[in-house]
């Protein structure tokens, strides 16, 4: 009977520590992304009717260009990782290009602030170490490690 009761205990206090933690990243299809991303342009921009439409086309065009994921379990190499990395960056700087040729000057200003203040994020404190092993450990003067791409280095 205690061990019935003991067992008991565990898997409630289990689920208990389970629902505590935070909500994970819900999975979204690529129509969600798209509207959420001209949601929150609109949220900060202030967009026309035109200007909406045009970013959604702009956005799922991006999207269907995108290369398809890599299957669960597998990891590609470095040199694939780098070229996926460079092709995605590149692909993201076209798409704020014809964005911005879209906005107005004020609009497009508040663009590159959001911009800006977006590959901000997360850099004051120090970075989790990448895969590699203790040799690539996040620095503990705030500052990024050498893989990070940002300025701080």
């Amino acid at each position: 009977m205690k061990k019935i009761v003991l067992a008991l205990t565990v898997v409630l206090m289990g689920t208990i520590v389970m629902n505590a933690q935070p909500p994970r990243r819900v999975n979204m299809n690529p129509e969600q992304m798209v509207e959420k991303r001209v949601e929150r342009l609109d949220k900060h921009l202030n967009l026309t009717t035109e200007q909406k439409a045009e970013i959604t086309r702009i956005y799922t065009e991006e999207m269907k260009a995108r290369p398809e994921r890599m299957e669960k379990g597998e990891r590609p190499d470095e040199a694939t990782m780098k070229a996926h990395h460079e092709q995605m960056k590149a692909q993201r700087e076209s798409t704020d290009a014809k964005i911005e040729a879209l906005l107005t000057p004020e609009q497009a200003a508040k663009f590159a602030k959001m911009k800006t203040e977006h590959g901000k994020r997360g850099h004051g404190r120090p970075h989790m170490a990448p895969r590699g092993g203790a040799d690539k450990a996040p620095r503990n003067d705030g500052g990024c490690n050498n893989n990070c791409t940002c300025k701080d280095k």
